[in-house]
């Protein structure tokens, strides 16, 4: 139970904000939950007098209808077999005294009793109670008047025909009554279905909602807190407090029903063959499950990455925001809160970034997080998935101190280190210096149409490489290979984009260079596989430039042929240097210049390494090192 700990550490580290509306960067609004309550999408707002009385009503705009609604355990987890009546808000079917007055069925509890009555008196015992709240008594003494669908109908809210409540918008009906009414377009079920949340209108003061109301919110949790069973050990807390067997769904978003913790199958095997109560698993109070179920809501919807269901969630207790493992370099700064001047953040945007620079950019990233939190403070990382729409398991679970887990990310994102330039015939292009992402190396390796399901399981498969510096996957590092060694399978730019996310994770898989962490060229390299990889960039920059002149526009013979060069280098590469003859005499004096590197490499090779054995990742890196070097010659002779 330590992942339901420092969720509840972290509700209590901030329960100055529950209740309170917040919005993220992308304006989404989020609420850390107060206990005994839950989210809802709400289609009708009624306004009450004081008095009880009726004053008017609207449709709710679909991005104003999150609502925060007051519930119960069985009404939060309530589905169409169940009939326990929320708090306050509800929908029509139990909030309405008129309901079957107007064709509607009330549903019944296993007694027989009606949902209305139900509601009814679970919000009279509510407004009895000690912790009563006037407004409530407001909504309750309008509600005992039954004649909510009447008012509603006389408000154009909703429409009837023949005494009876319209469950379908039609052209026939829009010909017979007029234009067709706002609720129909926020609703996605019948006019039964709505839901109705209420405010207070007061004369001169305008309108109050008692959804946002923290009294009315500290009223309905202490009256029903105070209703729960007996104290008893909570293995959370290590206190005695009220228990709960029944715990909250919904983690993911509105409408997840797949539950972390749930023992109501006593038929299977839940928890047969080792116990015979689930209560002897683990015993958890009432305020734990649901401080440490809404923190990780709310978490979840302020700033976990989602992928196909999956969620991937990194934070802290107080400072929640936290660098995600899962980001690339550009990703983890903040460049517009980080540097005092636009050409400071501008530095990893520039494709002449040294490493030493981006470390000392890095490194202030770094101590910016961390001087936030206090020494030895733990982040917590969390990836959750459901196997089936009930069940939700936790994949992932680690608590790392904050000097170690920063240690790690600045490890990783130092050796997985390379120049990479991402975008599209459709997108700006930019370069910057660092680690690409895990969802662009799981992209890199299975292409970009992969599925969302292997993507997201080689994510997870990384974060431990990340996270606690664990060997990257082979079977990753021999499908990068083989993209990045097939150029003429994908477009110009995607190719290019695979190929520095190969040369990261090469680097960072052979740990390349370890003293010497750079894309640049190094000519006392004697390894066979970067020589060869020197050689097919050679190569390649020549033909390329011969063409130009020329004024032809395809692939090179080195594109074409290095799928094949990377498993048969020595066969292939003399099929290559026969096709450049007439290139380099294009070329004329500058055909020389490329057979001096030729030659220069060739020299390079110790006699018992040149052989047809098959590449590894290494020539990748001194394909790329070289054909950048060439490339960047050529730029500062046109500059010249």
């Amino acid at each position: 139970m330590s992942w339901l700990k420092d969720l509840y550490d972290t509700y209590e580290e901030n329960k100055d904000l529950a209740g309170k509306i917040q919005r993220t960067n992308y304006g989404k609004e989020i609420v850390l939950l107060p206990i005994a309550h839950a989210y809802q999408n709400a289609q009708i707002e009624v306004l009450v007098t004081p008095e009880g009385e009726f004053h008017s009503a609207k449709v709710i705009p679909k991005e104003e209808a999150p609502t925060v609604i007051p519930v119960s355990i069985p009404s939060a987890g309530r589905s169409g077999t169940t009939s326990a009546p929320h708090g306050m808000h509800d929908n029509l079917v139990y909030v309405a005294g008129d309901f079957e007055e107007f064709g509607g069925t009330y549903k019944k509890s296993k007694e027989g009793v009606p949902s209305y009555k139900m509601y009814i008196n679970n919000l009279n015992t509510w407004c009895e109670s000690e912790f009563a709240h006037p407004d409530v008594k407001s909504v309750l003494a309008y509600l005992k008047k039954a004649r909510m669908i009447e008012d509603l109908i006389n408000e154009q809210i909703m429409v009837e025909k023949d005494h009876q409540l319209i469950p379908k918008w039609s052209k026939e009906l829009e010909e017979e009554l007029g234009e067709k009414p706002l609720l129909f377009s926020v609703l996605v079920g019948e006019q039964t279905t709505a839901f109705i949340r209420f405010s207070i209108y007061e004369t001169g003061k305008g309108s109050r909602p008692l959804w946002g109301d923290l009294d009315v919110i500290e009223s309905f949790i202490k009256f029903y807190t105070q209703q729960l069973s007996d104290a008893s050990l909570d293995y959370v807390t290590g206190e005695e407090l009220p228990l709960t067997e029944n715990h909250p769904s919904k983690v993911r978003y509105g409408g997840d029903m797949a539950k972390i913790i749930s023992g109501n199958d006593s038929t299977n095997f839940t928890y047969r063959g080792r116990f015979t109560d689930k209560n002897q698993v683990a015993s958890i109070s009432y305020e734990a499950s649901q401080k440490g179920h809404n923190a990780l809501k709310w978490l979840i919807g302020k700033q976990a990455f989602i992928l196909d269901g999956r969620v991937f969630l990194t934070w802290g207790k107080k400072e929640t925001e936290m660098p995600s493992p899962e980001g690339s370099s550009v990703n983890f700064l903040d460049l517009d809160s980080l540097f005092a001047t636009d050409e400071e953040a501008e530095a990893l945007l520039t494709p002449d970034t040294t490493h030493q620079a981006f470390s000392e950019l890095f490194t202030k990233a770094l101590n910016g997080y961390s001087i936030k939190l206090t020494y030895h403070e733990p982040i917590h990382i969390m990836i959750l998935d459901a196997a089936t729409p009930g069940r939700m398991g936790i994949l992932y679970y680690r608590s790392i101190e904050k000097e170690l887990y920063f240690e790690r990310l600045k490890q990783w994102h130092q050796t997985c280190f390379w120049r990479h330039t991402y975008g599209s015939k459709d997108k700006k292009r930019y370069t910057f210096w660092g680690a690409p992402s895990l969802r662009d190396i799981a992209e890199a390796a299975y292409g970009m149409r992969a599925s969302d399901t292997l993507v997201k399981n080689t994510i997870q498969e990384l974060y431990p490489c990340v996270v606690d510096n664990k060997p990257i996957p082979l079977n990753l590092v021999r499908s990068l290979l083989q993209r990045a060694s097939n150029p003429v399978s994908m477009e110009k730019w995607e190719w290019e984009k695979t190929l520095s996310i190969a040369c990261a994770v090469m680097k960072k898989h052979f740990n390349y260079k370890k003293e010497e962490k750079s894309v640049a060229l190094d000519k006392n390299e004697t390894d066979r596989n970067y020589l060869f990889g020197r050689m097919l960039a050679v190569a390649d920059i020549l033909e390329e430039r011969a063409l130009y002149k020329a004024g032809i526009n395809r692939s090179t013979n080195a594109i074409r042929y290095m799928n094949a060069f990377s498993n048969h280098p020595l066969k292939t590469w003399k099929i290559i240097q026969e096709n450049l003859i007439p290139y380099q005499a294009r070329l004329r004096g500058k055909g020389s210049y490329y057979q001096k590197l030729f030659d220069e490499i060739g020299n390079s090779f110790i006699p018992e390494d040149y052989t047809d054995k098959a590449l590894n990742g290494k020539y990748l890196l001194g394909y790329y090192s070289q054909r950048h070097d060439l490339k960047q010659k050529q730029e500062e002779k046109t500059e010249e």
